[in-house]
């Protein structure tokens, strides 16, 4: 008997799971508002909580194919699973104001990424932690200490992917609103800001972390070539550090919630530049020793916004509003010079589903012009467009459609429609 595949266990397991669930519920005996699939656990879940430990489990399923165009018409089922593990010391009784917090993730399946034609991922999780991966990566492994309400500084093995803005309106890693990794985050910083890496950084809170929406500088110094598979001790600032610096602003246009964030990436490691003599690169191809010519550092800008058009006066997370996207980067380094996106998203359309999410945006990304004329001819910019509707069955089960449009940045490459379907679970 041959042995199963991780994808088909896992398969297995989640359509045991929608089954089980499902006459449980029928039969009245699951809370099905329940926020977790496994519940309470009796109770401990709850007092574990308020000693100070909460441990979150979500996996996440899809099912996505490229419907005309693109390189190859295919489907795939692939997916990610994420533990996280967070400690409040004041809570256990140690010290008042420390914080561990340790997230373990990994893939399982396969994913079209490759089959679009597309620079950037259709589906965010099927790139990190690392592309066709499947091992567990300890991505975080961060301690984080408050001097004061408003000040705090952090340490460890760093995630870099939540220090990207989240609202109901845009963000959510991939896993709760958008797939594309162009509507999850700015993508000029992959150039100089590694996904997850050893480093150390400081949270100021204005006027402190307890206000209802607080602006936030931060600072973070991390090492330019730390993988998630690695501890990265000796490795990750062998080459240089990244800086990043960041300012977070709330705003309240036409008595809305909204927000804008303003970030600043500086990598001190050397990048090699983008226009090489065209034999060095067709050398490298046959196999020949060659040197490419390096710039010593590269940088990045970003900025990102939004803002709520409409809102319930009872909870103002139901609405809808507009979100948009703007990063310039060094163009003799970084493969995108130039990058936009504008969308909308929101929370609550329908009466009686208050709790599901959907948003539908555009981007369009600008390749650098420092590009020889081989690639100039052969490829160009990239755009595309993304709409999801996310339900929520339950606290623990959710449901997203999900459509893209994509034209590739290769010349010889059709315009890519691209179906899909995400189920997530929290366990």
């Amino acid at each position: 008997m041959k042995p199963l595949k991780l994808n088909r266990i896992v398969t297995l397991v989640f359509v045991s799971w929608i089954l089980i669930c499902a006459e449980v519920y029928a039969e009245g005996v699951q809370d099905f508002n329940s926020t977790k699939l496994t519940g309470d656990w009796g109770g401990a879940r709850t007092k574990l909580a308020e000693k100070g430990v909460t441990l979150d489990i979500d996996v996440l399923q899809s099912y996505q194919g490229v419907l005309n165009g693109g390189i190859r018409g295919q489907w795939k089922y692939g997916g990610s699973a994420q533990y996280r593990l967070k400690l409040d010391f004041g809570k256990m009784g140690l010290w008042e104001g420390g914080y561990f917090d340790i997230q373990a993730e990994h893939q399982f399946g396969e994913f079209i990424n490759t089959d679009t034609g597309a620079p950037m991922p259709t589906n965010t999780i099927g790139v990190f932690p690392l592309p066709d991966y499947q091992k567990v990566n300890v991505t975080q492994f961060q301690f984080t200490q408050f001097f004061s309400e408003s000040f705090a500084v952090f340490l460890g093995k760093i995630n870099t992917m939540a220090g990207f803005e989240e609202t109901v309106l845009n963000g959510g890693e991939g896993r709760t609103q958008f797939m594309n990794l162009n509507f999850v985050f700015d993508p000029v910083a992959l150039r100089t800001v590694p996904y997850s890496s050893l480093g150390a950084g400081a949270l100021v809170f204005l006027p402190n972390a307890a206000a209802k929406d607080p602006a936030i500088l931060s600072f973070v110094m991390l090492g330019p070539d730390g993988w998630p598979n690695t501890i990265g001790f000796g490795k990750d600032f062998e080459n240089g550090e990244a800086y990043v610096f960041s300012y977070r602003q709330p705003s309240r246009f036409f008595g809305k919630p909204g927000g804008h964030l303003f970030t600043g990436t500086y990598s001190t490691k050397d990048y090699m530049l983008l226009d090489q003599d065209p034999r060095l690169i067709l050398g490298a191809l046959l196999g020949f020793p060659v040197t490419f010519a390096k710039k010593e550092d590269s940088w990045c800008f970003m900025y990102n916004m939004h803002q709520y058009i409409y809102t319930e006066k009872e909870d103002e997370t139901q609405g809808f509003g507009v979100f948009a996207r703007f990063g310039t980067a060094d163009d003799k380094t970084n493969p995108i010079e130039n990058f936009y996106s504008i969308g909308l998203g929101g929370k609550g359309i329908i009466n009686g589903r208050d709790n599901d999410t959907y948003g539908i945006g555009y981007f369009y990304a600008e390749l650098s012009d420092e590009f020889g004329k081989i690639i100039e001819r052969n490829f160009g910019d990239t755009q595309g467009f993304e709409m999801f509707y996310n339900f929520e069955l339950s606290k623990w089960l959710h449901i997203t459609p999900d459509f893209q449009v994509i034209e590739p940045s290769a010349k010889n490459i059709d315009t890519a429609y691209i179906a899909g379907l995400r189920v997530k679970m929290d366990f």
